[in-house]
């Protein structure tokens, strides 16, 4: 308030500096015609315009704050019924100032508001087919599980992929959608890591056996608590990663899953000899859209599944981190916090 009041002063200096030159020339009039009544009369006046100018920045300040909350409520409600009540607090010249400001912030709001129509309807189309897409995709799923037999395994095989793979991105899709919802629903309860890691490498069986990468396992018996499918997206995100950009002509392609436990936390490694990451590009790869320079594999990449990652893991309180110390292929960490009391 004082400083509000200061800054008052300080604006309307000019004024103030023009009434106290009046009053020593009052002064000095006085004085000229009356030494005696100059001692009680000039200290009286000058302690008066003191007394006045505060009353009239106190006045002011008050006036500044009223238009300050007006001029708030205005701006988060450009109404014509709220600008007229805004006008009533400022002078004639500022009317139509306040008039243009309030046509261009409704028609600013108008436009908003249609395009956030649009991308809900656009993102209720989008959930909508979805969760539609399902139906074929079980009918698939279904076929494959029950003619086994029928079909050639190379075709199998091959079905298996695309089955695998369109799941992968459908369930991308509905995850980047639910990242812009107020609330998730998470399931939090005690899972186990060597259950829950198998089930996502027995959804990759089919793709790992052809593209030829050995899988190992060995996370003990380690418990975390989380959301199952949350962390299986998780999951799923870096095993995809790790079987796209493993070159299997170059080496023996290898992905190993580890775990570290100690009081503070559980790690959960996933590490693979593949093309990896330069160390350049390791800042940037839970960014949105980000591929990275290094293999032909790259340039088909959306750069989505890390990003999703990341932002599940943060909703579940993971912690992901990529090693930038490992340079035989890519390493991933999942840090979960030891939760007690359980």
């Amino acid at each position: 308030m004082i400083k509000r009041i200061r800054g008052i002063l300080i604006k309307n200096r000019l004024w103030i500096i023009v009434i106290l030159i009046l009053n020593f020339i009052f002064g000095g009039l006085l004085w000229l015609s009356n030494d005696k009544a100059f001692g009680y009369i000039f200290p009286t006046m000058i302690i008066g315009s003191v007394i006045l100018y505060c009353a009239i920045a106190f006045i002011l300040y008050k006036n500044d704050l009223k238009r300050e909350e007006a001029i708030c409520i205005f701006l988060n409600e450009p109404t014509i019924n709220k600008e007229n009540q805004i006008i009533n607090l400022f002078n004639y010249e500022e009317d139509n100032i306040i008039r243009k400001i309030g046509a261009i912030l409704r028609e600013n709001l108008s436009t908003i508001n249609t395009h956030k129509q649009g991308i809900d309807e656009y993102e209720e189309y989008v959930e909508a087919w979805a969760h539609e897409i399902k139906t074929p995709l079980g009918l698939m799923t279904f076929v494959l599980d029950n003619r086994k037999d029928e079909i050639s395994q190379v075709a199998y095989k091959r079905l298996e992929y695309v089955r695998t793979k369109m799941q992968e991105d459908i369930e991308r899709m509905l995850y980047y959608a639910r990242l812009k919802s107020t609330c998730m629903d998470y399931f939090l309860k005690e899972l186990s890591l060597n259950d829950s890691c198998g089930e996502v490498i027995e959804e990759y069986k089919v793709i790992l056996q052809e593209k030829g990468i050995e899988v190992s396992l060995d996370v003990g018996d380690c418990k975390v608590v989380s959301d199952k499918r949350g962390m299986q997206f998780v999951l799923r995100q870096i095993i995809s990663n790790a079987v796209k950009y493993t070159d299997v002509e170059e080496t023996d392609a290898k992905i190993a899953i580890t775990s570290v436990e100690n009081e503070k936390y559980i790690k959960l490694n996933i590490r693979d000899n593949g093309i990896g990451v330069k160390s350049y590009d390791l800042p940037f790869i839970f960014e949105k859209g980000f591929t990275g320079m290094v293999g032909e594999q790259r340039k088909n990449s959306t750069g989505m599944g890390l990003y999703l990652a990341k932002q599940v893991s943060e909703g579940l309180k993971i912690n992901l981190e990529a090693n930038e110390k490992y340079i035989n292929g890519f390493e991933i960490t999942l840090i979960f916090p030891q939760i007690t009391g359980l």
